[in-house]
Order: structure tokens, then sequence, then C-alpha cells
């Protein structure tokens, strides 16, 4: 039933000439899961994208010449490796593994643009982000000090053991009571062996020390006082007041809690949100040029008011994007013997990399339009006079 509404779906889609393909896909791989099975259905789906992946790739390095500009060029090439990843990542799902192919699923971000400045919000400042977290290092390293030498004390965790690991010591000193203990009786020391391992077993500490070396008190500040919201004041042991070290202790998780917490983690993740946005407004102001401004001649929508020619049927006609690009194409692949006038200037032009030749900030319509007016000035003044 699925099968046969998406391959109607597909054909109302292609009488439509939109989103055809998607349906008729879509149908087809799930007529294949219930004819082949879900494993041979992503053999054949992986044999596909590897093949086209491949001519993709070799497709890509002829159009940019990678080969012909050498090895190094080809390492810098950051898209070229990318696709030569996605390539490695599809032989590996298709003849490895299948979980490999889970790993496709970050082309989304390459494709999408809004995933991709989420990345590059990360990527663009890194070099501020790694200081600030250098800084924040320094300071749980600080912290880990005063710790060791000063609160070793405090830095009391609550643990939860595996069974195994907690049952072992459990049998061992239970064994050594039993051979200490035993009297000639079997059943009294059966009872007596019973009596001790249930007590040991409610007994059993869930704390230990997690400040005995300094690499220890560093590992602990690292991974409990940055992943809790008040520092790594919320996992140590919690003081008296009548204790002498109690101010300490208020001022140590106090200061941890302000500079670390507050100051240093809000500073990566305001560097992190900053560069977001100005990604976004940058976004959103080229959408804005690209809406209002011609992309050919630079004239804006304004120009165009109360003209003859609307700004739709300027960029539409007179200067197609599209247009400008068929030309290329054309000056590009045309014989050089055949090339007429303009051609040959154009063509001296794109090898040059030299934009001259596009109509900057003038249209054809509002020459006209501006002659027309001028004319009528002309023929006003002349009454006038």
């Amino acid at each position: 039933m699925l099968f046969w509404i998406l391959t109607g779906l597909s054909v109302l889609g292609l009488f439509s000439q939109r989103y055809g393909l998607q349906p008729l896909t879509v149908a087809l791989i799930l007529r294949s899961i219930y004819h082949f099975g879900i494993g041979n259905t992503l053999i054949l789906l992986g044999s596909l994208n590897l093949i086209n992946k491949v001519v993709f790739v070799v497709s890509f390095v002829g159009n940019n010449g990678t080969f012909i500009m050498g090895y190094k060029a080809m390492v810098m090439d950051v898209e070229f490796l990318y696709h030569l990843a996605y390539v490695l990542t599809s032989t590996l799902g298709l003849f490895v593994h299948e979980l490999f192919y889970s790993i496709l699923l970050f082309d989304l971000i390459y494709r999408e643009e809004t995933l991709f400045n989420v990345i590059k919000s990360v990527t663009r400042n890194g070099r501020s982000i790694l200081l600030t977290a250098l800084l924040a290092l320094i300071l749980v390293y600080l912290f880990s000090i005063v710790g060791f030498l000063c609160l070793k004390e405090d830095f009391i965790m609550e643990v939860d053991p595996l069974a195994q690991i907690a049952a072992a010591p459990q049998q061992s000193e239970a064994s050594q009571d039993f051979l200490n203990s035993c009297s000639a009786d079997g059943v009294s020391c059966t009872a007596e062996t019973d009596t001790v391992t249930v007590a040991e077993e409610e007994e059993a500490p869930d704390t230990e020390r997690a400040c005995d070396t300094l690499l220890m008190c560093i590992v602990t500040v690292l991974n409990h006082g940055l992943r809790n919201g008040g520092g790594v004041g919320d996992v140590l042991r919690k003081p008296s007041k009548n204790e002498p070290l109690f101010p300490a202790r208020v001022v140590y998780d106090l200061l941890f809690y302000f500079i670390v917490i507050i100051i240093v983690l809000n500073l990566i993740f305001g560097v992190i949100i900053d560069t977001f946005a100005d990604l976004r407004s940058e976004k959103q102001k080229k959408e804005e040029i690209l809406k209002t401004t011609c992309f050919i001649c630079g004239l804006e929508r304004d120009k165009f008011d109360n003209k003859t020619v609307s700004f739709e049927e300027h960029i539409k006609l007179e200067h197609n994007i599209w247009n400008y690009l068929y030309f290329i194409v054309l000056v590009r692949e045309k014989n050089k013997t055949d090339y007429t006038g303009p051609e040959s200037y154009v063509a001296h032009m794109i090898k040059n990399n030299n934009l001259d030749w596009f109509p900057r900030m003038q249209a054809m319509s509002l020459v006209v339009t501006d002659g027309d007016g001028e004319q009528n000035e002309m023929r006003m003044l002349q009454d006038k006079l």
C-alpha cells in the first residue's frame, strides 16, 4: 500500500515537474526492503552511493584540475579531502561494517548552511576559545594545588562500585575471619560466617578519597568541578561550621564558582554565541543585498521606481545572472578563431580576471528613460522661452 501511494505521489510530482523523484525513490526503497530484506537493500544502496560518489570525485578533480596543481594543492584543498573522506567512509560501510554509514549523516552539516554556521561559530574564533579554555585549565590546576595542600580531607566522593569489584574484598575478608574465628563445630562456624558476611555487606563503604595525589586532585576538580553548576563545592564533603577550616572552604567554593563557572565558562559561551550571531547577520545581509540589488550592475531596487521597467523585470530580462554565466561558458568553450569582436574582448577580460565588461551602475532601460526625460525638459524650456 505504501509503495503504490508513494508511486502515485511521484507520478503527480512528475506531472507538476516538482518533487517527483523523492516519493518514487522512497517507494522503490520500501519495495526493495519488502522483497530483498534490509541487509540486501542496504548493500544495494551503498553500492549505488559509492559509484555515484566516485564518479562525482573524478569529475570534481577533472573540473578543478586538482591533479595538475600537484600533491600539495590536493592536500590543502579541503573540499577535495571532504569528498575523499566520503568515498572512504562509503567503502568502509560497504565492505567492513554497516555502522560506518552513520558517519555520513554529518553530510547534512555540509549541505545545510545554517548547521554549517553552527560549526563555524566554534571554529571561526577558535584561537580565542582555545586561549580561554587554557585559562580555565590553569585555574583548575591552581585550585587543585590548593585543595591538595589544604583541603585534602574534604575530597571524599560518593561512589557506586560494581558488584564484582565490591564483592571481591568482602569475600577475602570473610574468608580470613572464617579461618581465624571458626570453631570445631561446623554449624556454628557456618552461622558465624553468614552473620559476618551479611554485616559487612550492610556496612560496605560507598565513599572514597579522591585527593591523595595531586594528579587525582586535578582529575577530580576538572571532572566534577566543571560539570556541576555550583562548582567543585557541590561534590565535596559538607563541613561543619565548628571546623577550623570552615571559612577556608567557604572562600574556596565561592572563588571557584565565581571565577571558573560564572566568568571563564561564560566567556567561552559568549564568544561562540556572538560568532553565531555575526554569521547569521552576515547571511541575512547577503540575502537582503541579493533581494534588493542587481547582482550584475549593482543598482538598487529604488532606482527602478516610477520607471518603465520594474526591478523584477530588470533582473530577469536585462541582467539575468544565468545568461551571463552561459555567455562565459560559451566564450570559454568556443574556438578562438570563431570569436566575434565583443566575444574576443570578453575572453581577454575573463583571462585577466577583469570585470570591467560588466555594466556597472547602469542599465539600458534607465538610459532610455533618462534620455526621454531630458528631451521633455528641453521641450518645456523651449516653450517657456
